[in-house]
């Protein structure tokens, strides 16, 4: 559940609270849409509908590089518990530049009322590429029995059956790099996605609920202070991946 990782910069009680988001369809292909099962509490009665978007952080360096997958209003909002799916469309492969298509990057799902954002909930995305698709088992998972008498020497005979094939593994960073200097074109059918959703970076702002102003805390604040935010996390999360890399 996702309140454990917030980071809360409310000094009053928001009348909405995001209480949990499951990651749905991870991993998988880039090119297949964002899917999240949203769940809220609502304090008390809204008389507009809740803005949502799910907006694809494509370059650490370069805020023109976001991409906004989507924008939905959900209301009537009732008193109590309420639970939907928000999807989004992929991001466009085109607007992304080969060395930022791969790696790590940040997915935000945001939430506003009345065009004032209160809360911001950012996950890291790992994008890997692969030369075999890994989410196609290449053999069964049969169960592991004791080996045979006999079997070690078996398994030293060059005309013994061949082992079974490993499952496939992502191109290493080396290598791909090399490509990508050679200039190859990465497939995008070869590029799959994978949302860190035990990490998310929650962070919710305070507003004025009763207030029909469409600037919100956080823009009046500085719009670009977000956006620096968004990509210090990127940053963040690629420092991170390189050092269980060992890198």
């Amino acid at each position: 559940r996702i309140e454990s990782a917030s980071a809360s910069v409310e000094s009053t009680m928001a009348l909405v609270n995001v209480t949990n988001v499951i990651v749905l369809d991870n991993p998988t292909v880039f090119t297949n849409p964002f899917q999240f099962e949203v769940e809220f509490e609502c304090l008390g009665e809204l008389e507009d509908d809740l803005e949502w978007k799910v907006t694809y952080v494509g370059s650490a360096e370069d805020l023109d590089a976001d991409q906004v997958l989507e924008e939905v209003c959900v209301g009537p909002v009732p008193v109590g518990i309420s639970k939907f799916v928000l999807q989004a469309d992929a991001p466009d492969p085109a607007r992304i530049s080969q060395q930022d298509l791969v790696g790590v990057t940040v997915v935000l799902i945001t939430c506003s009322y009345r065009e004032k954002e209160f809360v911001r909930i950012g996950y890291y995305v790992n994008n890997e590429y692969y030369l075999q698709n890994p989410l196609t088992p290449m053999h069964p998972h049969a169960a592991i029995a004791p080996p045979a008498p006999g079997a070690a020497a078996a398994a030293a005979d060059p005309n013994a059956p061949p082992a079974a094939p490993t499952d496939p593994q992502p191109v290493p960073v080396e290598q791909l790099q090399e490509m990508l200097t050679a200039g190859t074109q990465l497939d995008i059918g070869n590029v799959f996605r994978n949302i860190m959703h035990e990490k998310p970076r929650v962070t919710r702002f305070q507003i004025d609920w009763t207030s029909h102003s469409g600037v919100a805390n956080n823009e009046a604040a500085g719009g670009a202070a977000v956006g620096a935010d968004n990509m210090a996390m990127k940053q963040e999360a690629e420092a991170m991946v390189m050092a269980e890399d060992g890198m």
